[in-house]
């Protein structure tokens, strides 16, 4: 596929939000959180308001649903065929549109993240230009979303796929062969950094 851009863009926001899940029971960026909007929109505002522009990873299954309910602010992304699965496969999906891009990343399925918490992370990422990812450090363990993923990484991991020679598909992985920034988390935020998987997390984190 030919990238839509190849010149250099600011930061861009990426939601990934995958498709149903099964310890859900549901696609869970088509949930509402307390009769509020659906997941995918939550997560796209609180990009938006972080101050980049947004868009939204899925799956071809998912377009009919996701084209009547997300926000027309915001730009649907089909995810490409490649082999490697998880939120790899978005983010390698989105690098191949816009392959000059660097992209903060936030799943669908952590509604606790707030718009302050990414602005840190901007901060960090504006003060620290030389490396490969920022991150944060959240109870002595590294935190890939939410992330901020520079062009320059993706296109080392592309290269690494299309040569057969990606040993892991985890972001872990990912994060080991960049120079990776890593910005202690805020105090009393460790709630950000959940993921929300199942109809008891969504009893446990009512109100968060």
């Amino acid at each position: 596929m030919k990238p839509m851009n190849e010149e250099i863009l600011p930061l861009q926001g990426l939601v990934l939000s995958g498709g149903e899940s099964r310890r859900m029971g549901h696609d869970k960026g088509l949930l509402t959180s307390a009769g509020e909007c659906a997941w995918v929109n939550q997560a796209g505002l609180t990009l938006q308001q972080a101050g980049v522009p947004v868009h939204v990873m899925i799956q071809e299954k998912q377009r009919k649903n996701y084209e009547a309910v997300v926000l027309p602010e915001f730009s649907l992304r089909l995810d490409l065929p490649l082999p490697v699965g998880g939120p790899l496969k978005g983010l390698l999906s989105f690098h191949a549109l816009f392959p000059m891009a660097d992209v903060l990343v936030l799943p669908c399925d952590m509604p606790a993240v707030t718009v302050e918490l990414l602005q840190e992370l901007i901060r960090f990422y504006t003060d620290f230009p030389e490396f490969d990812a920022w991150i944060f450090e959240e109870n002595k363990r590294s935190q890939p979303f939410p992330g901020i993923y520079s062009g320059r990484l993706l296109a080392q991991v592309q290269q690494q796929l299309d040569g057969q020679l990606l040993p892991h598909h985890s972001l872990m992985y990912v994060l080991s062969i960049g120079k990776t920034a890593l910005k202690s988390a805020p105090v009393g935020q460790s709630a950000a950094f959940k993921n929300w998987n199942s109809p008891r997390d969504l009893e446990t984190n009512q109100g968060v």
